[in-house]
C-alpha cells in the first residue's frame, strides 16, 4: 500500500473517531427542565437518546410558557405525557399543549372524577385527537433507551385525595437519579415510606411546591438528596415554600434551586455527574 493511501485512511480513521466520540458525548446527556411556569408545574425530560417526555402541563394561564419553551428547543414530537394529578396547576395546560405537538402516549393515574367539568375535558380532547392514553400506578417502569423512569406511587386502592394520590416517578440514568414528587403530602410519603422501594435520589423536586404539608424529616431521610427544585410562583397566595421546609432542606445541607428567584432550572447528567444551570 502507497504512503499517501496508508495516510489517507489514517486520517479518515481518526475523523471518525472524532465524530462517533462527540456525537456520544452530546447523545449521552440526560438533561430534566424544570420550567418557570409560576405557581405550577411543568417538567421536561430529554433522554440521552433524544426522546422528550412532559411530566405535567402547568395551568391553562401559564401553558403558553411550556408550548413556546418546548418550541424553543426543537421539539416536534412528546413520546410521553405524565399528568401526575387532575389539580388545574398541572394538567390545565393540556388544551393548549397537546393539539401543539405530535404526543405518542399520555398517562394519568386513572382516577375517575365523573361529573367533573375538568375531568371530562381532559377525556374529551385526548379522544378528539386520538393520543393513546395509559394508567401509571406503583410498580409501573418506562423505559426510553438507557433512561429508566420507575413509578413510585400511586398504590391501589387509590387514597381519593389528589394529592396523595399523585404519580411520583424516579428517573434513573447510570449512576444519577432524580425522585419528581409532584404535590405529594405527608399522607402519600407515608404510604411511600411503607414500601422497600429506593427512593434515593440525588435530586428531589420537592413536594407540593414546598408546603408546610409534605416533605417530612423521614422522607427527606430516605430520599438523601443534595440538590432540592422547588417549583412556585412569586409572591403566590398560599406562601409557598414554607419556611419550615426550607429550614429542613438547609439544616440538612441541601442545594436549593428556587423556580420563583431562579427561573427555570435546567439539571444535566452524564450518568456520573450532575450539574446545574438557571436561565437568571
Amino acid at each position: 500500500m502507497k504512503k499517501a493511501q496508508y495516510g489517507l485512511i489514517t486520517t479518515i480513521f481518526f475523523i471518525l473517531i472524532f465524530i462517533v466520540a462527540t456525537w456520544g458525548s452530546c447523545a449521552g446527556l440526560l438533561e430534566i427542565h424544570f420550567i418557570d411556569v409560576g405557581q405550577a408545574d411543568s417538567i421536561v425530560i430529554r433522554s440521552p437518546s433524544g426522546e422528550t417526555i412532559l411530566v405535567d402541563a402547568a395551568s391553562m394561564s401559564s401553558a403558553y410558557r411550556v408550548k413556546n419553551y418546548l418550541q424553543k428547543l426543537g421539539i416536534s414530537t412528546i413520546e410521553g405525557v405524565i399528568i401526575t394529578h387532575m389539580h388545574p396547576d398541572h394538567v390545565g395546560g393540556v388544551f393548549c399543549i397537546l393539539p401543539e405537538f405530535r404526543v405518542k402516549t399520555i398517562y394519568d393515574n386513572g382516577m375517575i372524577l365523573a361529573g367533573n367539568v375538568f375531568w371530562e375535558e381532559y377525556h374529551s380532547i385526548l379522544r378528539n385527537l386520538g393520543i393513546k392514553r395509559e394508567i401509571l400506578l406503583g410498580g409501573s417502569h418506562l423505559t426510553y433507551g438507557v433512561l429508566k423512569i420507575q413509578v413510585l406511587s400511586p398504590f391501589k386502592p387509590l387514597a381519593g385525595d389528589l394529592n396523595t394520590d399523585s404519580i411520583v416517578t424516579r428517573v434513573c440514568y447510570g449512576n444519577t437519579a432524580f425522585l419528581l414528587a409532584a404535590d405529594l403530602t405527608k399522607a402519600g410519603e407515608n404510604r411511600l415510606l411503607s414500601t422497600k422501594e429506593n427512593i434515593q435520589s440525588q435530586v428531589l423536586k420537592v413536594g407540593h411546591h414546598g408546603a408546610c404539608d409534605a416533605t417530612s424529616d423521614r422522607f427527606l431521610e430516605r430520599v438523601k438528596p443534595t440538590i432540592a427544585v422547588i417549583t412556585v410562583g412569586e409572591k403566590n397566595r398560599w406562601g409557598h415554600p414554607c419556611p419550615e421546609t426550607l429550614k429542613k432542606l438547609k439544616t440538612k445541607g441541601i442545594q436549593i434551586f428556587r423556580t420563583d428567584t431562579s427561573g427555570t432550572v435546567i439539571i444535566r447528567s452524564d450518568g456520573k455527574r450532575i450539574t446545574v444551570a438557571t436561565d437568571q
